[in-house]
């Protein structure tokens, strides 16, 4: 659920637009990006715009609520006090990551479209967050910019509008940033671009804080690809505009996230549904040797069932608190 200061100001702008120019707004969005057409035409049209905020936003900062929730698992005692989120479109992963860290306190945010920036700075003006009032956002393309020195440097669902993205990950790795969040679709095409970044933050040394709990290839074989899903509560407006009849969407998403401190071990990563039966729960793991495998926990291993019983897809495994 999104705070409730923000989907407050996002009905707020929605007060004298009618139900039939956004459901159009939206039909033509999802055209778009059924085309794989990046977000300057959506942030261009007002109603489009307004649409997105609607129906897309909610599902961006559902994901990287997820995102970020892992890093702070995998990584109880690290601060994040500073935060670059890279094509930010309105603000919806600064917001999910102020959920998440609360030692955040300076927020850098880049954007080429001057409309969702507007947009953007007058739903964080609702939030009492003090790092919100100091937020530094810039209108500029991504190919353009100086990196300031941070924490954490988020791109969510951006790197399929970068036609060169992989000169940008260069810049990130030679930047003071020590860590990097990068989330897409969980999409195959979407997953491919998660996996060509990984194979170049291999190469330049860097460590995986999660999905991965190995820094061998990627097992995936062609037709399957690492993606999770988080479960986004839909407003009643957004029940409408897409014509859905559950009170929930499930948003797939790809996604790595990078130090270059090495990590505590992670035994596995859950990356499909656990079968949990009567007495045992047999768990798909992308495990720390490298490959793909399922592992039965049985009743009789008591240290460990219980936390089978409560396994995720998604859940790194065994789901406990890594110390630094």
């Amino acid at each position: 659920m999104l705070p409730p200061e923000l989907q407050q100001g996002i009905e707020a702008f929605l007060e004298n637009i009618d139900l039939k120019t956004l459901k159009a707004a939206r039909e033509s969005t999802s055209a778009d990006y059924r085309k794989g057409a990046d977000s300057h035409h959506t942030f261009q049209n007002r109603s489009q715009l307004l649409s997105y905020l609607v129906t897309r936003l909610p599902a961006t900062y559902g994901a990287a609520l997820q995102v970020f929730g892992q890093m702070q698992e995998r990584l109880p005692n690290q601060p994040i006090r500073s935060l670059i989120d890279l094509g930010a479109g309105p603000g919806s992963a600064t917001w999910a990551a102020l959920d998440v860290f609360p030692d955040l306190q300076q927020l850098f945010l880049f954007e080429r479209e001057f409309q969702v920036i507007e947009v953007g700075k007058k739903l964080s003006a609702l939030s009492a967050h003090p790092a919100w009032k100091e937020a530094q956002w810039q209108e500029s393309s991504l190919d353009s910019l100086t990196l300031p020195k941070a924490d954490l440097a988020v791109l969510s669902y951006v790197i399929a509008e970068i036609p060169f993205y992989s000169q940008l990950i260069h810049r990130l790795f030679e930047s003071e940033i020590s860590f990097i969040a990068i989330i897409e679709p969980g999409t195959p095409a979407g997953f491919e671009r998660i996996r060509s970044i990984r194979a170049i933050a291999i190469q330049q040394k860097w460590n995986i804080v999660a999905p991965c709990p190995h820094l061998f290839s990627c097992p995936m074989k062609e037709g399957h690809w690492c993606h999770f899903a988080a479960r986004i509560e839909r407003s009643r407006l957004h029940r409408q505009l897409k014509e859905g009849a559950l009170g929930y969407e499930d948003e797939k998403y790809s996604y790595l996230i990078l130090g270059k401190d090495p990590l505590p071990p992670l035994e596995g990563r859950v990356v499909g549904t656990p079968h949990k039966a009567s007495g045992h729960v047999r768990l798909p793991l992308c495990a720390a040797d490298g490959k793909l495998k399922e592992i039965i926990i049985s009743r009789r291993e008591k240290s460990i069932y219980k936390k089978a019983r409560k396994a995720e897809w998604g859940t790194a495994w065994p789901p406990c608190k890594a110390e630094m």
